[in-house]
């Protein structure tokens, strides 16, 4: 199985609960940040594309700030649960990779790929394309805006196993592939252990993903006709700047369309 499969199956089987096990991440105040994004260094317009979009909770969060949203993922189940989320009436979800989005998406203000997407593009070369392919759904003067996992943050998360427990819910994580290195693949696997009656249940996900430094992150977009014109440092939700990445956990990017 390709790492691309193992990502579809992993987020395929974790789609009715993804919402609930993700319940603490502040998405209203990740998508305040791209919005500061968007705002200093698009064309104005509020036409936008959330690529990567899971199950929407990003999209409705764009949408109360006033965008007219589309949104794309993977996995045919998120998508399916975006559908039915509170508060995405009128958003058109689709199914589409980020090397391969759904035909007909053009003239977008702005595409965002929030809650790092783009580091399970396993090489530069992945990375590019998905860069052309955004640049391609971009108005003239429109910026593509996403975050990066920092190799800091990798250390950090992975480079010890964690388990913590929840009462009748244990939570593991850890790396596969120790040591963490910038600009290397890096396997990662969350195991979730539910009490369920007088049993165990056990929900695994692993992620086969890519730390991209920012030397590797602007020769790609160059490559792919976009230009990084800001970055920020993310701890949490908070932006910090100069972005580090040592220090900080993630970096958001804005990337204008050249020409």
């Amino acid at each position: 199985m390709s790492h691309v499969d193992e990502t579809l199956a992993a987020y395929e089987g974790i789609a009715p609960r993804y919402d609930e096990l993700n319940a603490g991440t502040d998405t209203t105040g990740l998508v305040a940040r791209y919005v500061e994004m968007v705002d200093r260094y698009g064309p104005g317009g509020r036409r936008l594309l959330d690529a990567g979009c899971g199950t929407g909770r990003s999209s409705v969060a764009f949408r109360e700030r006033g965008f007219e949203v589309t949104g794309y993922d993977l996995s045919p189940a998120m998508v399916a649960a975006a559908r039915r989320r509170p508060g995405a009436e009128g958003i058109r979800f689709l199914v589409g990779r980020l090397q391969q989005p759904p035909p007909g998406l053009t003239g977008f203000d702005a595409v965002t790929c929030v809650d790092v997407p783009m580091t399970y593009l396993t090489s530069e070369d992945r990375l590019c394309r998905a860069m052309a392919a955004a640049r391609d759904q971009l108005a003239e003067g429109g910026v593509l805006v996403f975050d990066m996992n920092t190799i800091g943050y990798y250390r950090r998360a992975f480079g010890a196993p964690t388990v913590v427990d929840r009462g009748d819910r244990y939570v593991a994580w850890f790396a596969e592939s120790p040591p963490i290195e910038a600009d290397a693949v890096v396997v990662t696997r969350f195991d979730l252990f539910e009490r369920s009656g007088t049993t165990w249940r056990r929900v695994s996900m692993r992620h086969v993903q890519r730390h991209h430094s920012d030397r590797t992150v602007r020769r790609a977009a160059e490559r792919a006709g976009l230009r990084v014109v800001a970055t920020r440092g993310l701890v949490e939700t908070s932006a910090r700047e100069p972005a580090d990445e040592e220090s900080h956990d993630r970096i958001l990017y804005a990337a204008r369309r050249l020409g």
